[in-house]
């Protein structure tokens, strides 16, 4: 089976010629580069591409997209440090036949490309994939996100009111919504929350 690396770091990719070709693959080309990957893919023709998503410059992701533009006829195997979800599904929209984290023992990538030669099969996905965390929907209006952000410094409500140009009655009436909807007892609680959601910044 014909295989061509592509990775920025020359130590990955010896690392990955020398397994590979104690497990009977001919490394027939190496890259460093988006255009570098593309050259060595036209000239030599593999059969199959391991690629890193990030090349410097380009990416492994556009490169797969030229390539297929390109009719290469090389299948692409992504072998990443990314293990997000966005990423991963990105490179399936792209064309790659499958999606390895460098945190997955070497034997995975072994197997997985013999199973793509062998058996043509669907997207293949290797490693631990962390899918976004949900933010929670508090429904803070855009004015008590105003309100909120002002709190950690301290600022009284009439103050608060003066930077907004707000009555103090008023500022009060957002600090109770706001309070309500975070479920905080005061202040400090609700700028607690706030901070750990990701709804203010720390001051």
């Amino acid at each position: 089976m014909r295989i061509v690396l592509v990775d920025d770091h020359p130590l990955i990719r010896s690392g990955l010629a020398t397994t590979l070709s104690m497990n009977g693959f001919e490394v027939v080309g190496e890259a460093a580069s988006m255009a570098e990957g593309l050259a060595v893919i036209n000239s030599t023709k593999p059969q199959i591409c391991v690629v890193d998503i990030n090349l410097g410059a380009g990416s492994g992701i556009d490169l797969i997209k030229m390539s297929n533009t390109k009719n290469t006829g090389c299948k692409f195997v992504v072998l990443t440090m990314h293990d997000d979800i966005q990423t991963l599904e990105a490179a399936k929209s792209a064309g790659a036949s499958a999606y390895i984290t460098k945190g997955a023992p070497i034997d995975a990538l072994v197997e997985v490309l013999k199973s793509i030669m062998k058996y043509d099969s669907s997207f293949l996905k290797v490693g631990d994939i962390k899918k976004p965390v949900k933010k929670k929907d508090f429904q803070l209006t855009q004015r008590e996100l105003q309100v909120l952000s002002l709190l950690p410094t301290g600022a009284t409500a009439a103050a608060i009111g003066s930077m907004l140009f707000l009555a103090e009655a008023t500022i009060k009436s957002h600090l109770a919504s706001i309070y309500k909807k975070l479920d905080a007892a005061n202040r400090a609680q609700a700028v607690s929350i706030a901070i750990s959601e990701n709804l203010i910044s720390e001051q």
